[in-house]
């Protein structure tokens, strides 16, 4: 609880501070309670925080809180408290440790993350932005959820297909997303439901015999993932998957949802389920391709091309037409190449509805789509199938099909929220994105949609943009998307099997050929061929083992890069002279020198030494500046390279060292620890240590004993008191 301290206003430095005036007829906070005045000096954890007053006659009421926060009509003064008063540490230069570790530095106060209101407005974005909603916003949402339901059905219809579930499946996994993403979204534009990425890992556990309870449970545990990494804020885990790595995987899965989509493009009859083999029978089966279906499909495929290159055509400023006219035609024309989808689904369908009613039927069509809403229940956590190599039922309870789907969780967990914080983040337009609100959000849109069979979903780009373009103003337009979406299984369920099926399947494939990243190629060409490496490991990988398999492959690719890089630090290395002029060789790594890298930086400064037959003293200096950090590991090694230089009459000396960087290395216990804050001391001490050698002659231990930078261990390695 927040301390109230009444302080004399001159004891306050309000230097630079922002200071409004609190309004004296405000009702005090009966959580703060009045304390005696008090001299007690503040702590460290008070030296940043916000003070909130009231102004008295002579003197001004405090109120200490270390959490940041602003209130209606209080002075809010912000100021920082240099120096530690209860510390005996300081230095006289200011330099001050940092703060003692503790779990509440990582997950905060319970007061702070359970009880806060402002924190729980934060986690329901939908109480910033539902109070001030207009018509204007009404209006809106309306427009852009419809136009993007118009999308999200018949692609939702395909990419169940592809998914290897019912095609109802895809419209489930629509609607719950949009609702439920409408209360905890922060970003107006994003739309969640299925995406090929999505439904492409999805069909690698439905094949293996899980159908649908699978796929449900896969998505209630990815969203439980989900919903832990936002509250515990893991988000920096998905940081770790690269570019290339994801360059990779897209390009990789959208070749592979294209090139399972050619039997039904072309209506031909084989089975394959990886990628190799897929092209095989492609090339292998030209005898069952039917006519009808490649005809519609060919056609289907080159309308959508042309509509989507020329959907942003427009009439030049010189045209003749009139200003109404071009207004008007350039709105039916924007709408048509929208709605493209749903417009081509709609021919194809009315089309093959007249040929059957004649006894023609050209076209392979959809699966008979369950129509209404589905049950809200809990998915299933046991599953039966019938095994057909021993001819017998296998039952599988919870911890059976958790180990079957194996890494297929966290990798779809991960998948899903890279997909739509990125998505999120692109139109987000340079404002800041709470990448914890999305991870929330997102793991909140998968439990709830598992509860209505959905399979796992995730924010669309193509159906962004198009919610972006149609003037969506708000989250709400998710609502009328869902609202849509339900009324077209309600009502129009029946009339979704006279759909054929190359009409879904050219949706797909216009939708993907766009994922692949080609152009990705060149640039990591110009900028660092090392990234490459993991990118064409990804890409050939996820054809050859699998997808999920080859983003794995990636990543750890990636994280060896990564790991490489750090453990092989750049070391500058040259030779200096003092102000005094005595030579020294001057050492500067360019990061933190942790356990990866310990051995390879004390070899270089071994190697770098100049060897001389001369008996003479030689002084190494270690340039401290950007050394962050130091762990057992190298101090260790530094205690090691200190004492071999000490048999070599080489005085090890250390400048510009962190304070806890200083304590790592001294608590290492080395013969001889030197550490200079300035080119006088480093002077100083190089000086000093010559002028001893040459007078008494020893040359086996360069210590001062009376310098203030000098410390000396004692024989067991523990520090001498007395130095």
């Amino acid at each position: 609880m927040p301390c109230r301290r009444r302080l004399s206003g001159h004891n306050i430095m309000s230097h630079g501070s922002d200071v409004r005036r609190r309004d004296p007829s405000a009702e005090e906070d009966d959580d703060y309670l009045d304390d005696e005045p008090s001299d007690r000096p503040l702590s460290r954890r008070h030296r940043t925080m916000v003070v909130a007053s009231a102004t008295r006659k002579d003197s001004y009421d405090f109120e200490l809180n270390p959490i940041m926060r602003a209130e209606k009509d209080h002075v809010i003064v912000k100021t920082d408290f240099k120096g530690d008063h209860n510390s005996d540490d300081s230095t006289a230069d200011g330099d001050s440790e940092a703060s003692s570790f503790s779990c509440l530095g990582i997950f905060g106060s319970i007061q702070e993350r359970c009880c806060s209101v402002q924190r729980w407005k934060n986690r329901l974005p939908i109480t910033k932005w539902l109070p001030h909603y207009s018509l204007l916003d009404l209006h809106g949402d309306v427009v852009a959820g419809i136009t993007v339901a118009l999308t999200v059905i018949p692609q939702g219809l395909a990419l169940a297909t592809l998914a290897g579930l019912p095609p109802q499946y895809g419209l489930y996994t629509a609607f719950m997303g949009s609702f439920m993403y409408t209360f905890f979204g922060s970003c107006k534009d994003l739309t969640i439901g299925p995406t090929a990425i999505m439904s492409i890992m999805t069909a690698e556990y439905v094949s293996h015999g899980g159908g649908p309870t699978y796929a449900v449970l896969l998505t209630f545990l990815a969203g439980i993932i989900q919903v832990l990494m936002g509250v515990l804020n893991l988000g920096f885990i998905v940081e770790f998957i690269s570019g290339p790595v994801i360059s990779g995987f897209t390009s990789a899965a959208a070749i592979t949802i294209a090139s399972t989509q050619l039997k039904t493009l072309f209506g031909m009859k084989y089975k394959a389920e990886h990628f190799l083999d897929i092209i095989y029978k492609f090339f292998t089966s030209f005898n069952t391709m039917r006519l009808g279906d490649s005809i519609m499909g060919v056609l289907c495929v080159v309308l959508l091309l042309v509509v989507r290159h020329f959907k942003d055509v427009k009439f030049s400023s010189d045209s003749r037409i009139p200003c109404k006219a071009r207004k008007i035609i350039e709105s039916v024309w924007w709408t048509v190449a929208t709605a493209r989808n749903a417009i081509v689904v709609l021919f194809c369908a009315v089309l093959a509805w007249y040929l059957e009613t004649i006894n023609v039927r050209p076209f392979g069509m959809t699966e008979d789509v369950q129509g209404g809403l589905p049950p809200f229940a809990l998915p299933q956590f046991s599953h039966q199938r019938f095994d057909p190599a021993h001819n017998q039922t296998v039952a599988l309870d919870f911890l059976g099909i958790v180990q079957e789907l194996g890494s297929g969780i966290p990798i779809i967990a991960l998948l899903s929220i890279l997909e739509s914080v990125a998505i999120a983040k692109a139109f987000a337009k340079g404002k800041s994105l709470d990448s914890t609100q999305e991870m929330i959000a997102i793991g909140i849109c998968n439990v709830m949609g598992s509860f209505v069979s959905s399979y796992p979903s995730t924010g669309s780009f193509s159906r962004t943009a198009i919610n972006h373009n149609s003037g969506v103003r708000t989250p709400m337009g998710g609502v009328f998307t869902g609202v849509a979406v339900i009324l077209s299984l309600l009502f129009l369920a029946p009339y979704f099997s006279y759909i054929p099926s190359a009409a879904l399947s050219a949706i797909i494939i216009t939708a993907v050929i766009f994922m692949v990243h080609y152009q990705d190629i060149p640039g990591m060409w110009r900028t660092n061929k090392v990234d490459l490496l993991p990118f064409s490991a990804t890409f050939i990988m996820s054809f050859v083992i699998g997808l999920e398999y080859g983003i794995i492959i990636g990543v750890l690719i990636s994280l060896a890069l990564l790991m490489y890089e750090h453990a092989r630090p750049k070391v500058r290395i040259s030779q200096k002279m003092t102000m005094s002029g005595i030579p020294y060789t001057y050492v500067c790594p360019d990061r933190s020198v942790l356990f990866p890298s310990s051995m390879y930086a004390s070899q270089k400064i071994t190697k770098a030494i100049p060897d001389t037959q001369e008996i003479c003293i030689r002084f190494v200096v270690i340039d401290g500046l950007h050394v962050n950090s130091s762990d057992y590991t190298t101090a260790l090694t530094l205690k090691t390279l200190s004492d071999t230089f000490s048999k070599q009459q080489i005085t090890l000396i250390y400048t510009n060292l962190k304070p806890s960087v200083a304590n790592s290395v001294r608590g290492a216990g080395p013969s001889q620890f030197h550490h200079c804050k300035t080119e006088k001391e480093l002077d100083a001490l190089i000086t000093a240590c010559v002028s001893q050698w040459r007078g008494n002659g020893e040359v086996g231990d360069a210590s001062i004993p009376n310098a203030p930078w000098s410390i000396q261990s004692a024989p067991n390695g523990d520090i001498n008191p007395e130095t």
